[in-house]
């Protein structure tokens, strides 16, 4: 007679954050990421600093990253942390926390970090 001892199912779940700190930021030429100047202008020189801000997406794995699309794993924004080129005095005032509630998964994943 063989008998087997079977452990009851259990429910299992994940939950935890990804943390992005930002320490400095160096635009000295005052441009977006397409080469214009912020606020308008047209092109370098430009006259207006620009206001920087972050904003973090997780999504699934793209072999081509881009901005579109939603953040499938969450996303997260900070305010306006300065102009220009600047480095934060306290970094911990600036960190982007993004939370899951999820079990984290083993595939690849994207982080897109929008300035």
């Amino acid at each position: 007679m063989m008998s087997y001892l079977l452990d009851p199912p259990y429910d299992s779940s994940g939950s935890g954050y990804l943390e992005l700190q930002i320490l400095e930021l160096s635009n000295p030429l005052g441009t977006t990421m397409d080469g214009e100047c912020c606020g308008g202008g047209g092109r370098s020189p430009c006259r207006n600093p620009c206001r920087t801000l972050f904003r973090l997406c997780l999504k699934e794995y793209q072999s081509n990253v881009t901005s579109q699309g939603s953040c499938s794993f969450g996303n997260t924004s900070s305010p306006v942390l300065g102009t220009g080129s600047f480095v934060l005095e306290d970094p911990a005032s600036a960190s982007l926390l993004l939370p899951f509630t999820f079990r984290w998964t083993v595939s690849a994943f994207n982080i897109y970090i929008l300035v």
